[in-house]
């Protein structure tokens, strides 16, 4: 039986990504109110989307305890694909289908080899980015494209009541997926396999489809950020998304409470840790940090969570030992 204390503190730490926004902020509203300005704001929630779309696929990886760092480059591959589409004249429907089906194939393919052929994550996931690294510039055959798509223009920059349309869209993504995680036998079966996996093959889990299944939504992911991307910024070079990118919304899906272990995380912690990484970047900005120290600074903050990541593990562990 727990503690009526313990199970309170469990609560706190379970809020904790909202507790370190909620104080990022007010310390920058002392620090320079610029930061928190209505419009600031209104940015950071902007710059978050890509983040926070990519971050749920990183979850739904990390949760079973693997990663995908093809991630971020299939971010750029699909983009320039469909980018290079578009002004090929196949239309936005045929573009945005080609790429959807390629980066359904990419993590298809991960998934097989993943579970079929016992290849770690890590290489595995290593391997298909540095494939997708030469793709992209393969597909980026003229450099630079400039996409005038009203429909991605619709998206990504006009606005209802000040907002822009794209963190509308990417709400409806993050609502879908915190149901498809919570409320349907493919989100419980990702819980259950990244909790103990003996046991959820033991519980009668397909173990190996399952894992194909995971490293395909991650593709699905991908191309929905790939999508975020090209709406927000119409000029789309092989440079868009990339390991940034994916050094981003690793740290969202950290600073959100996923454990790198397995079976911890959710999609609206994911989305918290999003709004803090788009927020540090913002603030760094405007403090007048380097550019080329941003990297450094992310990384530290990788470093951090994944410290505090190991300390909430601890302590939930704790905390959840019977009372004797």
């Amino acid at each position: 039986m727990i503690s009526s204390r313990n199970l309170a503190l469990k609560k706190v730490l379970d809020l904790s990504p909202l507790i370190l926004l909620v104080a990022l902020m007010a310390i920058f509203a002392v620090v320079d109110s610029r930061v928190v300005s209505s419009q600031s704001l209104i940015n950071i929630v902007s710059q978050a989307t890509p983040i926070a779309v990519l971050a749920i696929g990183a979850l739904i990886v990390l949760l079973t305890g693997g990663i995908d760092l093809a991630a971020g480059v299939g971010v750029a591959f699909c983009a320039v694909l469909i980018a290079s589409l578009i002004d090929a004249g196949f239309g936005l429907p045929g573009s945005l289908a080609i790429g959807l089906a390629a980066m359904l194939i990419v993590g298809l393919v991960n998934g097989l080899v993943i579970s079929l052929l016992k290849i770690p994550p890590f290489v595995t996931t290593l391997a298909a980015m540095v494939v997708l690294q030469g793709a992209t510039l393969a597909v980026a055959s003229k450099g630079v494209l400039m996409l005038k798509d009203p429909t991605l223009r619709f998206i990504g920059i006009e606005r209802s009541f000040g907002i822009p349309h794209v963190i509308f869209a990417t709400l409806a993504i993050v609502i879908a997926a915190a149901v498809l995680m919570r409320l349907t036998r493919f989100g419980l079966r990702t819980y259950a396999l990244g909790s103990d996996a003996g046991a959820a093959e033991l519980a009668g889990i397909p173990v190996t489809r399952h894992t194909i299944l995971i490293y395909t939504a991650s593709g699905l992911f991908v191309f929905l950020t790939a999508v975020v991307m090209i709406s927000r910024v119409p000029v789309v070079t092989p440079n868009i998304g990339g390991t940034s990118l994916l050094l981003d919304a690793i740290a969202a899906t950290v600073l959100g409470g996923t454990s790198i272990f397995g079976g911890r995380g959710t999609v609206w912690g994911t989305v918290v840790g999003a709004l803090i990484v788009s927020l540090l970047t913002t603030a760094l900005r405007i403090f007048g940090t380097d550019p080329s120290s941003l990297e450094l600074y992310k990384g530290a903050i990788i470093m951090a969570a994944l410290l505090a990541d190991t300390g909430m593990t601890y302590a939930k562990t704790r905390l959840l030992e019977p009372v004797r």
